[in-house]
């Protein structure tokens, strides 16, 4: 990756951060779409360059998005500004960027599917078994979700094809340098992407 651009999710007293990073990822996500070749994959990968994982709270994605290409074209194309007019208000957007030379180490972003919450398999067994509340939760008595899942930070997100709202879980992943292209999904995230982190 050799360009960036910084996206900055600014302070607010009336609109939390969490329903901010909800907007702008549909943005990113809508713009991303535009741009998507046939196999729906993009040349621009997003980075989370505040990202704090803890065990003993959960993990944030902090205030700031950051998305890369290889080529500088890739990002102009992308023309985000326009995507994100409607919320200069609560955003903070810096102009296309050279990676600098010297990085921090490289890593990568991607979309983590959660085992789900006890209640979520309960509720999804009642209406494929037809059971009563107290019969589908007969077999989930000893499951508990992994701490790891209960810690990752997600977005609120709203499903373009289903229309349904879902949390796009985001796992962080240190890897080593590798120059191999990549293609990324329409949010940005591939398990296979090296990022340079500074």
């Amino acid at each position: 990756m050799k360009h960036y651009i910084d996206i900055t999710i600014l302070p607010s007293d009336d609109i939390g951060v969490h329903f901010l990073w909800s907007k702008l990822m549909m943005q990113v996500h809508l713009a991303l779409v535009e741009i998507q070749d046939s196999n729906k994959q993009v040349p621009i990968a997003v980075s989370f360059p505040n990202y704090r994982m803890n065990t003993d709270k959960p993990g944030f994605l902090g205030n700031k998005l950051r998305m890369f290409s290889v080529n500088k074209a890739d990002l102009e194309r992308l023309n985000i500004h326009k995507w994100l007019s409607r919320l200069t208000d609560y955003l903070h957007i810096k102009n296309i960027a050279d990676v600098p030379a010297d990085v921090d180490s490289f890593e990568n972003f991607n979309r983590r599917q959660k085992a789900g919450s006890p209640d979520k398999h309960i509720r999804r067994r009642m209406k494929r078994h037809n059971e009563t509340f107290e019969q589908a939760s007969q077999h989930f008595v000893d499951y508990e979700m992994s701490e790891e899942d209960k810690a990752l930070p997600f977005i609120k997100m709203k499903s373009l094809g289903s229309d349904n709202d879902f949390n796009m879980s985001i796992i962080r992943k240190t890897v080593v340098l590798n120059n191999a292209p990549v293609m990324f999904n329409t949010y940005g995230l591939s398990k296979q992407g090296c990022l340079p982190k500074f």
